[in-house]
């Protein structure tokens, strides 16, 4: 179905990444995963990453922007800029400064953060991480973004500033799921209710992935190991620490735990539920310590271990075939619940209770304090004597427990949709998709006007006989003027001989005669008013609405009279009669114009500084288009257009943005990126518009006179001024032509800025 959705969904996700805390993976997969079934390519994800370097390279979708959000640089940069932000915004030159960084920057183009903090705000966590949990919060609120905690473990609230910076935060915070009674007995104690829903942890809900299906069969095939019983054991690097404050080995408790395993005939498997592999750093990271427990083994025969970093849905395919897991990562007993194998818990919180009474398992966890290795043995065997039964109990509370971690997301969701929305419909039209990419052929982008998307395909669909020709066009000169050829191209060389873009006013619906000559199946390239027009005169015509397979348009600012480039041709001094062709433009970002000469010879202006200086002045526009709304070419199948973005200047190969609007232009599009015609990416709907921001910021101005001026949608004042200098040399250019051609080019380029300035604003 065609998405017709008013807003794009722009979420920031803090306290969680891919590296390090798998069960921080964990929530992250089930999240985004629910969030993108319900709005699909309106979605767009900023990842506050306190590892963006390595959750760039673990990242699963292509719509989650990694933002740097390293704890030192909250806390002392972007938590004071905050402040400043909130007290002086009101200053023009404020909000320019803030915007300059990163993560603040991010934070102002967000709906609405998500918080995924495991465990936060209680006594036990101390005050430096309470502080850093209180801060991440602050900082979206002070700038006017709304806040949700995803199901998480809160409280106790007993230590004075742990107390004293939940009672200034949490009740700010537009939603709190709650992950147990305890907790949310914990904030009403704090008298924290009214924001408060009750959910199970939301990693319940993660999805499976065949990739690690797959994994999992084949070790069960090449491994006897996972053939007979083991026991998964979940080591902590955390509880680990906390029992050296007691003087309790915890490596050496587990590794006799591991041999005391072996003679029961069990085998053990050690897993790292947070890790970050070639970093010795015990933080967030599991895997030193599973390293030296198992190098310290004298039998391993019995004994898996994989020093590796896996995936959060692989862990819980390990931790699936295993008779028991015994361990202290709190995300590593939730993979174990939901696959229904019994647990023993070594904790350090009442989270890990929370969740076991939902199971009416509480008595499974054991508080690391009481930790010995008799008391462990005994445990062990105990759990063991009554598998049956603890399996029993996980099966008949599962799927209530299953449906409360849905609750999380349907809880946020319905503070999203309550959020003011950002209409984009009017200006991009239904949609299906935005994508941002380019042609794979090196020589297909070195031809075009921009990323050569459009060749690209076209080249994929004739030669897989999805079409059997294309309609396009190709300019070229003649005795000094400027002429055009239309036609059907039928190989794949003539489609890319006219790869370029033509600014000139080419009535093509005259050429219909081709349409009706031709047999097989064609793509036809047009312009948005063009579409409109074949669209109408389609429905009219079955038998030819039946040859025309695919209906792509590019986004148009406007046409041009041919005196829009001869006039700045002639004064750059270039004599049309020994012009073969004019290539407008080619090369990075605005690229160059290239004059090809009857010679053979070729001859380079700059573009931006001749024809677009007349173009974006408005000169010899054409008058219908001083008041055209549709841009973006709302009407075809697949919308093709130019990325006016600053980052796009720094990047070495040029790209387009395509807007997908129906599911024919879709599976054709998809077919030339799954055969690597076409490399793209994601490309949020607020981004597009902003890549043409110029051209639509004009429109817009055009629409609003067109409309009467209604209340409610009147433009700046510098935009209207900008459409009246424009509409204004649009007259003036066709009833003076010669006065135009008078004007120096220079000046014409800087008259042209001072239009461009103001539709920036």
């Amino acid at each position: 179905m065609v998405l017709d959705i008013n807003k794009d969904i722009t979420v920031a996700i803090t306290a969680a990444s891919y590296h390090g805390n798998k069960g921080a993976a964990a929530m992250l997969q089930s999240s985004i995963g629910q969030l993108f079934a319900k709005y699909g390519a309106t979605l767009s994800i900023n990842l506050m990453s306190t590892y963006p370097r390595s959750d760039r390279e673990l990242l699963p979708y292509d719509f989650i922007n990694v933002v740097p959000a390293k704890p030192e640089q909250v806390l002392f940069i972007a938590f004071p800029l905050a402040v400043f932000y909130f007290l002086f915004k009101w200053l023009p030159p404020v909000r320019w400064f803030v915007k300059r960084h990163p993560l603040l920057a991010a934070y102002l183009k967000t709906d609405i953060v998500l918080d995924m903090a495991g465990i936060s705000f209680v006594d036990s966590r101390g005050f430096v991480m309470n502080t850093y949990a209180a801060v991440t919060m602050a900082i979206p609120l002070l700038m006017g973004v709304p806040v949700a905690k995803y199901s998480q473990a809160l409280g106790p609230f007993s230590k004075l500033h742990n107390r004293m910076l939940a009672k200034m935060i949490l009740p700010r915070l537009s939603l709190i799921c709650a992950r147990g009674k305890q907790t949310q007995q914990h904030l009403t104690e704090l008298g924290v209710i009214k924001n408060v829903k009750p959910c199970a942890d939301g990693a319940f809900s993660m999805p499976d992935d065949p990739a690690a299906t797959a994994r999992m069969q084949q070790l069960k095939q090449e491994d006897s190991f996972f053939t007979k019983p083991y026991i998964a054991l979940s080591l902590s690097s955390v509880v680990e620490g906390r029992c050296a404050k007691l003087g309790i080995d915890y490596r050496q408790c587990m590794a006799q735990f591991i041999a005391h395993l072996n003679q029961q005939g069990y085998g053990a498997l050690l897993i790292a539920n947070a890790a970050r592999a070639g970093n010795e750093n015990p933080h967030n990271n599991d895997l030193p310590l599973c390293n030296a427990i198992f190098d310290g083994l004298t039998e391993k025969a019995n004994v898996r271990w994989y020093d590796e970093e896996m995936t959060p849905e692989f862990i819980r395919e390990l931790i699936g075939g295993a008779a028991m897991l015994v361990g202290s990562r709190f995300h590593a007993m939730i993979a174990a619940l939901e696959r229904q194998v019994p647990v023993l818990l070594i904790g350090w919180s009442h989270k890990y209770k929370e969740v076991l009474d939902m199971f009416g398992l509480g008595a499974q966890a054991v508080d690391y304090k009481e930790l010995s290795l008799a008391g462990l043995n005994e445990m062990f065997g105990q759990a063991v004597a009554c598998l049956d039964q603890t399996r029993q109990s996980i099966a008949a509370h599962l799927p209530d427990v299953l449906a409360s971690s849905r609750e999380n997301m349907l809880n946020v969701t319905q503070v999203i949709d309550a959020l003011p929305t950002r209409d984009y419909s009017a200006t991009v039209g239904p949609y299906l998709a935005s994508r941002i990419g380019y042609a794979a052929d090196e020589q297909v982008r070195a031809n075009a006007a921009s990323g050569g998307m459009v060749t690209a395909l076209l080249c994929k669909l004739l030669r897989d006989n999805t079409i059997d020709g294309a309609w396009v066009t190709r300019g070229f000169v003649q005795d000094g003027r400027l002429c055009y050829d239309t036609k059907i191209a039928t190989t794949e060389d003539e489609i890319k001989a006219c790869s370029t873009s033509i600014y000139a006013d080419i009535p093509l619906l005259k050429h219909l005669e081709l349409l009706d000559d031709f047999s097989g199946k064609i793509a036809v390239v047009m312009l948005p008013c063009q579409m409109r027009a074949l669209n109408a005169y389609l429905e009219k015509h079955p038998a030819l609405r039946e040859k025309v397979a695919l209906r792509i348009a590019l986004y148009c600012s406007g046409v041009h009279d041919d005196l829009c480039t001869t006039i700045p041709l002639r004064k750059k001094g270039i004599d049309l009669s020994r012009v073969s062709r004019v290539i407008y433009r080619r090369g990075h970002y605005r690229g160059r114009t290239i004059i090809e000469l009857n010679d053979g010879s070729e001859q380079y202006i700059s573009y931006k500084k001749t024809i677009c200086a007349y173009k974006n002045a408005y000169f010899f526009t054409q008058k219908r288009c001083m008041r055209c709304a549709d841009h973006f070419g709302q009407t075809a199948d697949l919308s093709f257009g130019d990325v006016w973005l600053k980052a796009m200047k720094k990047n070495p190969i040029k790209h387009t943005s395509c807007v997908i609007r129906t599911p024919v232009g879709q599976q054709m599009y998809q077919s030339a990126v799954q055969s690597g015609d076409i490399i793209d990416f994601h490309f949020d709907r607020r981004r597009l518009v902003l890549s043409q921001k110029r051209a639509l910021t004009f429109k817009h101005c055009g629409q609003w006179i067109a409309n009467g001026k209604p209340k409610g949608q009147k433009p700046k004042l510098p935009h209207r001024l900008a459409y009246a200098i424009g509409r204004r040399n649009q007259a003036i250019s066709f009833k003076h032509p010669k006065f135009i051609e008078k004007l120096p080019v220079w000046f014409v380029y800087y008259y042209m800025c001072f239009v461009r300035v103001l539709l920036s604003f």
